[in-house]
């Protein structure tokens, strides 16, 4: 019988690992080499759920398996000893997925209001292990927020990031992203891309405003209305409604009103 005896186990075991610690992506394949430099060895060998090895002679014995597919493998290589004694040690294994997709939404809220505290939501979908993510948002080319997680499920999980916005109109028609990246450490590969959602284009809605012209001219188009959605203009002279477009004489001189209106509320201008 070769199977490790628990009440056997040495604290001082002969065995080396090579390499002792490894990132491993799912699906990918892995091989560890298990060897010894004590002489007073049986034999040694590899035992995992999912294929080991047989009880081998020594110096070295070779776990190896085609595909990963197990989150958290726990191989162990053994050893026995001539006097019946046994040991184990265990190799650090990580197994790694990137996310299926990374997205911006605005969670069904719709366009985001002036003054208003907003939020839009980052989606990572099918990443593991999620203690190793960290998201960051961008607003254009700005970093706006960078967010880890402590969630220490070693399986697949979709995690997601909230940026809170108080918004402004200059937001207006700029672009939100965010992206996934997994930070490995330095047994993980050396170059893994991030995951970068697609550019989320922020519709603020403002209340109206009037952008008054240094040139005016005779009809009044030197009066231009601001505001999403798009205001209304009405004009009045003497608090009567007239044609903006109306040729003006010298005894037109007086009050004008122009009267800015949208969903949002409206702005009096008198001229």
């Amino acid at each position: 019988m070769h199977l490790v005896s628990m009440a056997t186990i040495s604290t001082c075991c002969p065995l080396t690992l090579t390499p002792s610690e490894m990132v491993v992506r799912f699906g990918d394949p892995v091989s560890i080499n298990c060897s010894t430099s004590a002489t007073d060895v049986e034999g040694m060998g590899w035992e995992s759920p999912f294929g080991g090895t047989g009880f081998e002679p020594p110096p070295v014995v070779t776990w190896r398996v085609d595909k990963v597919e197990e989150w958290t493998p726990n191989p162990f290589c053994y050893v026995t000893l001539v006097d019946g004694s046994q040991c184990t040690v265990n190799p650090v294994i990580t197994v790694y997925k990137t996310p299926d997709s990374v997205s911006v939404s605005d969670m069904g809220r719709g366009p985001m209001v002036e003054g208003r505290e907003d939020d839009l939501k980052c989606d990572a979908i099918n990443v593991a292990p999620v203690q190793n993510l960290t998201v960051t948002w961008y607003r254009g080319n700005e970093t706006v927020l960078t967010e880890t997680f402590n969630d220490s499920t070693m399986t697949p999980v979709n995690a997601f990031s909230t940026l809170r916005i108080s918004t402004q109109r200059d937001y207006n028609g700029l672009t939100f992203r965010c992206e996934a990246e997994l930070h490995l450490g330095p047994k993980g590969p050396k170059f893994l891309p991030n995951v970068a959602s697609p550019p989320y284009t922020a519709v603020v809605l403002y209340h109206v405003t009037v952008i008054e012209s240094a040139v005016f001219s005779i009809d009044m188009l030197s009066c231009q209305p601001d505001g999403n959605p798009s205001p209304t203009v009405q004009w009045f002279y003497e608090e009567k409604l007239i044609n903006p477009s109306r040729s003006l004489t010298r005894t037109d001189s007086g009050k004008y009103t122009a009267v800015v209106e949208n969903s949002l509320g409206r702005n009096n201008n008198i001229f």
